[in-house]
């Protein structure tokens, strides 16, 4: 018998190994010094463990705990889950080539990587490029909306600009919506 793991010996010494292993164990501690030696040094740790009082939380503990937690807000929902789903297609594509390599496929494998790997760096790129021209295009439309604002203030009363602004928030939304239900993606040929 080799020398035994660390996860054996804390098993032996909590007694959760069934009778025949734990014989195995003592005849290989009989013949093994070292491994005495280990099982020695993880019963004084064990012991002294024990020892330790057991301290347990106050009960409000939990919930300030996550009071304190920052909420994970809908608008990064998507990055965490578009992130989590491009590591599960890299582990896909690692397993995939490992598994090709063992059947000498590993030419066309190549270039079907090449091309993922390339389209996946298109699609950040593209990516980026859509966040970047929606940021610029909303500090567009608050300057827009602030200068229509301070424009209406000097011409009407501060309860017409409000109720003015509250109309155009509703009508930029419909037509959002609109926008979104109406607009078909013409496919590719």
């Amino acid at each position: 018998m080799s020398c035994l793991k660390l996860s054996e010996i804390y098993d032996y010494l909590e007694k959760q190994l069934p009778e025949e292993e734990s014989q195995l164990i003592e005849k290989h501690l009989k013949s093994c010094p070292r491994c005495r030696q280990v099982l020695r040094e993880r019963q004084v740790l064990l012991t002294e463990i024990n020892r330790l009082p057991r301290l347990e939380p106050p009960e409000e503990f939990t919930p300030q705990l996550m009071a304190r937690l920052p909420e994970l807000s809908p608008k990064k929902t998507w990055l965490v889950f578009l992130a989590g789903g491009l590591y599960f297609l890299f582990s896909l594509l690692v397993v995939f080539w490992i598994m090709a390599a063992r059947i000498n496929s590993l030419a066309w494998t190549s270039e079907v990587f090449k091309y993922i790997f390339s389209l996946a760096w298109q699609l950040s790129r593209m990516l980026i490029l859509v966040l970047r021209s929606l940021q610029a295009l909303a500090k567009f439309f608050s300057i827009i909306g602030k200068v229509i604002i301070n424009f209406l203030a000097t011409l009407f009363s501060p309860i017409v600009v409000l109720t003015l602004s509250t109309l155009g928030v509703f009508i930029s939304l419909a037509l959002v919506i609109w926008l979104i239900k109406n607009i078909k993606i013409s496919e590719r040929s």
